[in-house]
């Protein structure tokens, strides 16, 4: 049996801790209690406030600075919904500022976020209603709607490109192609042939240039060059010496013997010039064949796609 020092030892416990308990109530609660504060609502239209709490935080800058005191419906359009909250006193809710509603990490659940507002702006009065802000879900919404309307459109694109109007399309421009490029191998063949005659002939043009050049030289450093330039020294040199028909013969001989290598020095710049003549002549039938096609193309580009 339990004796009376037991039982009055198992009351008095009871009653101090019951006393500590309600202390402990009275100074934590109390002081939430007798906490002023400032309420506002928030009018979310047609969107949804599933995650949303009574109790749930609203926060300034990841700052805690409120809960969810009520959420209700709207009795004048019930496309709303009214979330009731309120914010520590003398917390500067600004005009210009929107709440949002964020997710709390990975749970599910939401809370509301105060954003924006500016030094600027006048404060808000309490009661008040503070502007809804888009919201991240909304907003992730938003975009993934977007995003499955471009990739709709890409698809239909996809499979109006696949057609089989489009594929004869595809087939008879590559037959258009294929026709253009068999047809024109000919003209780009004489074309080309045309190119490297004229290369050749220029060629042989340079080379013969060369060699009249270095016929010039040898004449001019011959030996019969050198013996016209003496006579014609020694002959200024004794021109006072020697009588006038001896001279007129000098000088006669002197004139042969120049007309003699100016003559060699024609005959070879003829040849060459005859070279010339015949590649000039060439590069002009070129250069006329190519101004008739470029007139072709410019007249009718598409024979580039359809062929002639």
């Amino acid at each position: 049996m339990v004796s009376k020092a037991q039982k009055f030892r198992l009351g008095l416990f009871i009653t101090v801790f019951s006393t500590l308990m309600i202390v402990f109530i009275i100074l934590v609660a109390g002081n939430k209690l007798m906490e002023k504060r400032d309420y506002y609502s928030i009018k979310y239209s047609e969107i949804s406030v599933s995650g949303l709490q009574v109790g749930g935080s609203v926060k300034f800058y990841g700052i805690n600075v409120g809960r969810v005191d009520d959420i209700i419906i709207d009795p004048d359009d019930i496309r709303n919904v009214i979330v009731k909250i309120s914010v520590k006193e003398g917390t500067p809710i600004k005009r210009d500022m929107t709440a949002a509603l964020t997710p709390v990490g990975i749970t599910g659940l939401l809370q509301v976020e105060l954003r924006g507002g500016t030094n600027e702006a006048d404060l808000l009065e309490p009661g008040s209603i503070i502007k809804a802000g888009v919201s991240t879900f909304e907003n992730i919404s938003g975009k993934a709607e977007i995003l499955s309307e471009k990739l709709e459109l890409v698809m239909n694109n996809f499979i109006e490109l696949t057609g089989q109007e489009n594929k004869d399309k595809i087939n008879n421009i590559i037959s258009n192609v294929d026709n253009f490029i068999v047809q024109s191998q000919q003209p780009f063949g004489r074309v080309i042939t045309e190119l490297d005659t004229m290369s050749k002939e220029i060629t042989l043009l340079v080379k013969n240039l060369n060699e009249t050049t270095t016929k010039i030289n040898n004449v001019l450093a011959s030996e019969h060059f050198n013996n016209i330039m003496s006579n014609t020294d020694k002959f200024t040199s004794e021109l006072g010496e020697l009588q006038v028909g001896e001279v007129v013969n000098n000088l006669n001989k002197t004139i042969l013997e120049v007309d003699n290598a100016v003559r060699q020095i024609n005959i070879t710049h003829l040849s060459g010039k005859q070279d010339l003549l015949v590649t000039l002549e060439k590069l002009r039938e070129t250069i006329d064949y190519l101004n008739e096609f470029s007139r072709m193309l410019t007249e009718d580009p598409t024979i580039l796609l359809r062929g002639k």
